[in-house]
């Protein structure tokens, strides 16, 4: 378990990291993103040659962490929310607030139950083993390329502000998140990690700040908070209809009660990754980050519950 703690914690740690630091010298970026890349590699590798052919499962318990999550959560959306009302995208708005009801509600009514059951947050299997080595290998050599890139970026486009900070701040953030939804048993931190990456998505998109990339920027968190109001709604009616908030007692179960749950999930992953935005900052960076790994890992855990059913029912 300390092994996945790491992989998800060291991006976020570098992320802040980053942040702070001046934009120059260069090298100082340079050298710290070869050695954590080096480290994120070598992570995910040694993870997967010490893992086991079954999957193992860890309670990773943390006092009050789905509290602490949602409230991530209400910033986030408060942020998003912000921005789309001085970009006059007052439907934006109103998916935020839905999307925070429901989970407010949740929490409300379900969340000490919840604290009190589940019994295990984390685990490893060959899939995500399999989705930590592309996260970890191809997330690594991207980040790495995007260092000299945005440099060479800003250099020839001087016009556009420049925010390298920020941007390698929400691209390490990413990494983290996207960590911490292949390793998520519990459907609750899912959506944490879930709705982090589709916050940073919406600020990598927009980083150019100009008419075009604002445009991109709020197609793309739209259809990200439409699919995260559908995983709302499958953890809600999931827990309430089925008590089952941990994805591999959703996978093993045989209840019907649990279809609905998959198809939404389904459907989350399907709209995450539907739309092909047109923009120029970073396309294959941004694009691969925020359609690839996610919400196909998302779709091959879930898919396969409507369709076993479906084939019962022929």
């Amino acid at each position: 378990m300390q092994t996945i703690i790491f992989l998800i914690l060291l991006p976020l740690v570098i992320s802040i990291i980053l942040a702070v630091i001046p934009a120059k010298p260069l090298w100082y970026r340079k050298t710290i993103g070869f050695v954590v890349n080096i480290l994120l590699v070598s992570a995910v590798i040694y993870l997967y040659f010490i893992s086991p052919d079954e999957a193992l499962f860890f309670a990773a318990e943390i006092p009050h962490v789905n509290l602490f999550m949602l409230g991530i959560e209400l910033v986030l959306g408060i942020i998003i929310a912000v921005m789309a009302f001085r970009a006059a995208r007052y439907y934006v708005i109103a998916l935020v607030v839905i999307q925070s009801l429901i989970m407010i509600t949740f929490e409300i009514v379900y969340g000490e139950a919840i604290a009190a059951s589940v019994t295990h947050n984390l685990f490893i299997d060959k899939l995500s083993l399999i989705m930590a080595l592309i996260v970890g290998i191809i997330g690594s050599l991207i980040c790495n390329y995007a260092i000299g890139y945005m440099t060479e970026y800003h250099d020839h486009n001087p016009d556009v502000r420049n925010r390298r900070r920020l941007f390698f701040f929400m691209f390490y953030l990413f990494i983290s998140a996207m960590f911490g939804i292949v390793f998520s048993n519990n459907l609750i931190w899912l959506h944490f990690f879930w709705e982090i990456t589709t916050f940073c998505s919406f600020i990598l998109i927009g980083y150019k700040g100009d008419s075009e990339s604002i445009v991109s920027s709020f197609k793309a968190v739209w259809m990200n908070l439409l699919g995260g109001i559908a995983f709302s709604i499958a953890i809600v009616y999931s827990y309430s209809f089925s008590g089952l908030i941990e994805m591999d007692k959703i996978l093993s179960s045989g209840s019907g009660s649990v279809i609905l749950p998959a198809v939404l999930l389904c459907f989350a992953g399907l709209i995450k990754s539907w739309h092909r935005l047109r923009y120029r900052l970073c396309y294959i960076q941004v694009q691969w980050l925020r359609r690839g790994s996610t919400s196909s890992y998302v779709l091959l855990r879930f898919l396969k519950i409507p369709l076993r059913d479906l084939c019962l029912h022929l």
